[in-house]
């Protein structure tokens, strides 16, 4: 697996993870505090019928940059896509995303229509203003500040990211590349997060409310997937992923029982199957 990294115009660095495989193009997106890592048990099935790519936004996974003061305003991540677009051959290509790197995909689009001809997107967290505001991620945003950064190794890391949810119900070759890929070694021998709790909150404080009716101008074909369970009270991402579906001009709502917000660490598979029913060149 090779990386590229793409410099943005503040000098903030995301990473382009060339994940292999045979056929056309996609590129897969991550949530916030996740990187590419959290695809790993849905590639394998994938690369049977696509060339995948995974983008790390800057603060995330791969990329070098890490500093709390950094930029995290949403513009950064759409460029941030357009930027892989263009490293993997200019597009269009197809994407895959989950929660920020789904909305993302969706604000690309909406941006510079015909850069996806179709889409799938895990709980795009988009809020709308009727949403009230005591729906706020105000626990998300003091959890993350509150996170545990460093490790004694990576296994130590895996060990009590395992235990506990989110990750507790998550596949275990997911929660190992996502410490894989979301660490670097510190000078003592230990590893700390690369995704600081500080930028993780900030972006969670970063999302402004925008009318559902901004989407309807995507004539992308979009599945919205979302989880049937509830994962830590977090009933946010599922409750707007139908009103996103409507609200799209060409959108179509998924439901997988048995899957929270983190689905696609959940079962691989069962999430790859799909993607490939909706993306796969016919």
């Amino acid at each position: 697996m090779s990386v590229r990294f793409l410099t943005g115009a503040d000098g903030a660095t995301a990473a382009l993870h060339d994940l292999g495989g045979n056929g056309p193009p996609l590129l897969l997106t991550h949530g916030n505090g996740l990187n590419v890592g959290m695809w790993a048990t849905v590639v394998p099935t994938l690369r049977a019928q696509f060339h995948c790519y995974g983008l790390d936004f800057r603060g995330h996974g791969a990329s070098p940059t890490h500093d709390d003061t950094m930029s995290v305003d949403r513009g950064h991540f759409v460029e941030e896509v357009f930027a892989a677009v263009q490293a993997i051959g200019g597009g269009p290509i197809v994407a895959a995303g989950h929660s920020l790197g789904a909305v993302t995909l969706l604000r690309a689009e909406l941006s510079r229509p015909g850069t996806f001809p179709a889409l799938w997107v895990f709980e795009p967290v988009l809020v709308p203003p009727e949403v009230g505001a005591d729906r706020a991620p105000t626990m998300l945003i003091e959890a993350s500040r509150r996170r545990r950064m460093e490790f004694d190794s990576v296994q130590d890391a895996v060990s009590r990211f395992s235990s506990k949810p989110p990750y507790a119900q998550c596949e275990p070759a997911a929660v190992q590349a996502y410490v894989e890929v979301g660490t670097y070694p510190l000078e003592d021998g230990r590893v700390r997060l690369s995704c600081s709790g500080e930028i993780e909150a900030r972006i969670y404080e970063s999302n402004e409310r925008r009318p559902l009716g901004e989407l309807a101008p995507i004539k992308a074909a979009v599945v919205v997937a979302a989880g049937a369970v509830v994962a830590m009270g977090n009933d946010l991402p599922p409750m707007v992923a139908p009103l996103i579906a409507k609200a799209l001009g060409n959108g179509r709502l998924e439901v997988f029982d048995g899957l929270t917000h983190f689905g696609p660490m959940e079962n691989g598979p069962v999430v790859a199957a799909a993607i490939i029913e909706h993306l796969a060149p016919r």
